[in-house]
């Protein structure tokens, strides 16, 4: 089960380290920061993307591809975006192959199985 980091609320936003342990019910936008060494600098590298909720899945949006920032200024583009767009929350370094899929919600192309019938 993945689990949650430290919660903290920015501008009016909340940044939550960690992967979702519930399904995103909502426009949340995700914050991925990494660290790249070129030659003797070392530098930080984000990506933003905005995840919705849709029938069947989620939408994934990459909203800025590549950002060479520190990680101050990319959690304020983060959340300046994330005001101006509406989303109340932002995760930071969560593993978005793990967000929790809304129960009863089925990805197209697979199929529900139904419980064994008693008696």
């Amino acid at each position: 089960m993945s689990r949650q980091g430290s919660i903290a609320v920015k501008d009016g936003v909340q940044v939550i380290q960690g992967t979702p342990t519930a399904p995103i019910v909502e426009m949340t936008l995700f914050l991925r920061l990494w660290r790249v060494t070129e030659g003797k600098k070392e530098r930080t590298r984000a990506t933003l993307y905005m995840v919705r909720p849709a029938p069947g899945d989620y939408v994934i949006k990459e909203l800025i591809p590549d950002m060479d920032l520190d990680a101050q200024a990319a959690l304020d583009k983060a959340v300046a975006i994330a005001k101006r767009g509406g989303a109340s929350t932002v995760y930071l370094n969560a593993d978005m192959a793990r967000i929790p899929k809304a129960g009863g919600i089925v990805s197209a192309g697979s199929r529900r199985r139904s419980a064994p019938a008693s008696g």
